[in-house]
């Protein structure tokens, strides 16, 4: 790469960081369909135009947002699971605390998961791309790790391994509780981090290890009463 092109390489990427930051602030402050690129553009002091020389659009610019404020898990998780000396437990701790620290107790992302709550309905692209560069890798990797857990016998194959969703429950909670809530009814996320986990934890160790195809049957709504 010549020198001018190195040149242009490390005036551009402070100057598109610039811009997301501007984006996140707009998006944060008045939701998806509300924002303004031209409002982005005073925010980031830069010509509205110079936005359209990084995002051809509104709907990409937000995408772009999403991918600044979430570590992208690894293509090759599935590799590193495998070659990984760890336990699944501690492979599964590490996941959590990662959802913690990147979702749960960030500001910014948690602003991003109120905006795709009130505009998901009306804009299906919102909810479309924080799925694909977050739910569906973070699904992926809990479920890789569920399935190395159960094959060393370290995890019970209890069929939650067809819904990781649920391992991932509390978190989902503990934001939205922060959202309604804010500090009136605050949550010790360390100690609310740590209690989730060993649930989890101690119900995949613990619990009676039922084939996931095996039909439980209807509830029996008699049982104990004469």
């Amino acid at each position: 790469m010549s020198r001018a092109k190195n040149i242009r390489k490390e005036w551009k990427a402070p100057r598109e960081c610039q811009i997301i930051a501007a984006a996140f602030e707009e998006f944060a402050a008045n939701g998806y369909e509300a924002a303004r690129l031209e409002n982005v553009a005073k925010r980031a002091d830069v010509a509205k135009g110079t936005i359209y020389l990084y995002f051809p659009s509104k709907s990409r610019l937000f995408q772009a947002v999403v991918r600044s404020l979430i570590r992208p898990i690894p293509s090759d998780f599935d590799l590193i699971v495998k070659r990984s000396s760890a336990s699944a437990g501690q492979l599964l701790s590490d996941l959590i605390a990662r959802q913690y620290a990147e979702v749960v107790t960030n500001r910014k992302a948690r602003a991003i998961v109120r905006l795709l709550i009130a505009e998901s309905g009306r804009f299906p692209q919102l909810s479309e791309t924080y799925h694909r560069e977050v739910i569906k890798p973070g699904i992926r990797a809990i479920r890789l790790v569920l399935e190395k857990g159960i094959a060393s016998g370290e995890f019970c194959d209890t069929g939650v391994k067809a819904f990781p969703q649920i391992l991932a429950a509390p978190s989902v909670l503990a934001i939205v509780w922060t959202l309604i809530h804010g500090n009136r009814a605050r949550l010790d996320l360390e100690a609310y981090r740590a209690a989730h986990l060993n649930f989890i934890l101690s119900a995949l160790r613990n619990a009676p290890c039922l084939a996931a195809t095996s039909p439980l049957g209807p509830p029996n709504l008699q049982g104990g009463q004469s």
